[in-house]
């Protein structure tokens, strides 16, 4: 028999989606009322029409689950006592009575921060202090109430559990009811600060960097347009993952690249980005092959680079005059000085452009004003010049003459111009440049094998992640980000994978963005253009105008993985995950001898796992040579998916992964295929940090398999 508050619960969500549908309602009927008081203005009925479609749209989305939380809230000084549901989104009805309340509103985050007693929250009018009477939570599926639980009387990892048990491809339905106060805190930060959150794996990093941005669109909506956001994501796994998050959370239209593909639509010019995945598997097998690699994304390299791009600009007016018919206009040094003196004011023309449309301008302008003394120049010219011609000779001059004469008349526009726009150098040339003169501007010693096979691709119009950052330099101090500006906030996932110049160039880049970054040091396998610590970013990037944030909490696996994962942490000195207290089984190591024996426990855990009702399953190789070795045997089988750096999107089933590809990706079960000594070597931290990838992808169960000698920081384990 149901208890009372349990009916009264069950007649408020009844009550609710009545009330939406009421909305929804009042939102067709004030279609049809518009579409009579503006007949003829087809612009505005559109307009209008777009307006209450969209407010309908999301009401309907959020029909079959309108709230996920109630707050009882009694401001101060107050008697009466508001009850607040808290949606998804927020719905009010035609007389303005609120039904719901946002999840990002101000008096929102008194769920996610506040105790029962005495709170405060910030609003647009100042801080607002009251008592929260009563904190619930709800699981609410198809418009059924299933359940509900009060925070006061259930421990919060209690309440996380329903949530973190569930499978891989269903954790996000209910993410915004189940955001914790330290990644509230973070969602929260205001728009104008820089943070940087440094988060061990499956601490939640790219929920809270997705649900930041919903924030921030809903928070600032008045004064900053969805597109005028950017989200950097690490490869295009991530940007399909996003694409279909956001709109969940009620945001459209805000920008989601990659960053070759922003370099590659900045630069508007033609190259092919060389596969990341066979550059790291050799970078594995020697880890000092990439050392020019590693130089690319450094301050060091922007220091040289500058010396030449300062080369560049110092000669960049030729030893040539304008001239028409051989009578000179302007000399060539006339031309450097008026160019030359624009540097002086640096912070105003700030590009090579720009000082060059400048230049056009001034010399445009000194016709103008100087007319006459730069005719009776000319004339002085023609007077030299048929002082010793004959009389058919000084006529065709003449003619010359009055042909030059015509051209000033007329401003000379086109004439300066042509002079003056070709001097403006293309990026990817500037950069071969470069690369081709670089020992002559480093003050680091270059291995001249990699600088060769740097300059063989470049001239293939085939570059490395690592040449992104200096091509967005480049391309900045030469042409300027005009189509940037507008940028206001950008957020960067995997960001532990960009370079200390990777994140100098792109802050050059958005002049007027704040910056949201999200990584964690310990899943850094591209060390080879990766940051060693967080600190360089603030120092070199931000001035020390950045906060450095942490989250220690993991939420993805059990307490078993985890506590396991941690041996690796450990052994690296690196920041060690906190787990959510879920316990699930033990991680098992097993094991073997031969490759039959190998292939046996493989499908025998499939098997298992299958069995559990898992939706999906990884196994999980060193590189991709193991990979596709096991796809042959498995795939038949199984139809198991091998996935690849090729691969847009994953949506569940098995599938064999390398492990410098599972990064990011999350599974229900897991199966590490051989973490033996030899193959994840502990004294390399490259292979270490390979192997705590591996591991931190479970959500419930890890198998790790092993031949002969177990790798040595897991061996506590056995």
């Amino acid at each position: 028999m149901e208890d009372t508050e349990f009916k009264q619960e069950k007649e408020k969500l009844q009550e609710t989606i009545q009330k939406f549908k009421e909305v929804i309602g009042y939102y067709t009927q004030r279609t049809k009322v518009v579409e009579k008081l503006y007949k003829g203005n087809d612009v505005m009925i559109e307009n209008f029409i777009l307006m209450y479609d969209e407010k309908m749209h999301k009401i309907h989305k959020t029909l079959n689950n309108p709230y996920f939380a109630r707050i009882d809230f009694r401001a101060e000084n107050q008697n009466n006592i508001e009850k607040l549901y808290i949606g998804k989104i927020g719905v009010v009805d035609e007389e303005n009575n609120i039904i719901t309340v946002d999840w990002r509103s101000p008096i929102s985050s008194i769920y996610y921060d506040s105790n029962l007693g005495n709170v405060s929250y910030n609003a647009p009018e100042g801080i607002c202090k009251g008592e929260l009477l009563l904190k619930r939570q709800y699981n609410i599926e198809n418009q059924k109430l299933l359940s509900f639980q009060d925070v006061d009387t259930v421990a919060n990892d209690d309440l996380l559990k329903p949530y973190l048990q569930s499978s891989a491809n269903n954790r996000l339905k209910n993410i915004v009811s189940t955001i914790q106060k330290e990644q509230n805190d973070i969602i929260r930060k205001p728009i104008n600060e820089n943070i940087i959150v440094q988060g061990v794996a499956g601490s939640g990093k790219t929920t809270v960097a997705l649900h930041r941005i919903a924030y921030l669109v809903y928070n600032n909506r008045e004064q900053i347009k969805p597109n005028q956001y950017l989200v950097i994501g690490p490869n295009k796994f991530f940007i399909n993952y996003i694409s279909s998050v956001l709109p969940d959370l009620d945001v459209e239209n805000v920008n989601q690249l990659t960053l070759d593909e922003l370099t590659s639509d900045y630069l508007n010019e033609e190259f092919k980005i060389i596969s990341e995945e066979e550059k790291f598997v050799k970078y594995i097998e020697n880890p000092t092959s990439l050392s020019f690699e590693k130089y690319k994304v450094t301050m060091k390299f922007k220091k040289a680079l500058d010396k030449f791009i300062e080369e560049i600009d110092n000669s960049i007016i030729p030893q040539k005059d304008i001239e028409i018919k051989g009578y000179t206009i302007f000399t060539y040094q006339h031309i450097r000085n008026i160019y030359s003196n624009l540097n002086k004011s640096i912070n105003i023309y700030n590009t090579i452009e720009k000082k060059i449309n400048i230049t056009e301008l001034l010399l445009l302008k000194e016709i103008e004003n100087n007319f006459e003394e730069i005719s009776t120049n000319i004339k002085e010219q023609y007077k030299n010049k048929i002082k010793n011609l004959d009389d058919n000779l000084k006529l065709k001059e003449l003619e010359n003459y009055e042909s030059v004469e015509k051209e000033l008349k007329k401003g000379l526009k086109s004439k300066i111009h042509k002079y003056l726009i070709n001097l403006i150098p293309k990026t990817y040339k500037v950069y071969m440049q470069f690369i081709t003169s670089i020992n002559k501007y480093s003050e680091e010693s270059i291995n001249q094998e990699y600088l060769e096979l740097t300059e063989k691709n470049l001239k293939n119009k085939k570059i490395e992640f690592e040449d992104l950052s200096a091509l967005i330099y480049i391309k900045n101090k030469i042409n300027g980000s005009k189509q940037f500006e507008e940028i206001k906030h950008v957020a960067i996932d995997e960001a532990q994978d960009f370079g200390e110049f990777t994140f100098y160039a792109l802050k050059q880049l958005f002049p007027n963005s704040t910056f949201s970054i999200f990584g964690d040091l310990a899943q850094s396998i591209y060390e080879y253009r990766g940051i060693p610590n967080w600190n360089i970013v603030t120092d070199e990037t931000f001035n020390n105008k950045c906060n450095i944030q942490n989250l220690q909490k993991s939420y993805r696996t059990t307490t078993e993985i985890m506590n396991n994962a941690n041996n690796i942490t450990k052994f690296l000195n690196l920041q060690i995950a906190k787990p959510v207290i879920r316990h699930g089984e033990n991680v098992e190591y097993i094991k073997y001898n031969t490759d039959k024996e190998h292939i046996d426990l493989i499908e025998k855990t499939l098997n298992e796992y299958i069995g559990k009702g898992f939706k999906s399953i990884a196994i999980i190789t060193k590189d991709k040579n193991e990979a596709l070795k096991l796809y042959d045997t498995i795939d038949k089988k199984y139809q198991a998916i091998n996935i690849t750096d090729n691969q847009t999107s994953y949506s569940g089933k098995i599938c064999i992964v390398p492990s410098y590809l599972s990064k990011g990706l999350e599974f229900d079960g897991v199966i590490i295929s051989n973490a033996s000594e030899e193959k994840y070597n502990s004294e390399k931290t490259i292979e270490m940090k390979l192997l705590y990838v591996a591991m931190t992808r479970p959500l419930h169960k890890l198998k790790i398999l092993y031949k002969e000698k177990l790798s040595k920081p897991l061996l506590n384990c056995l």
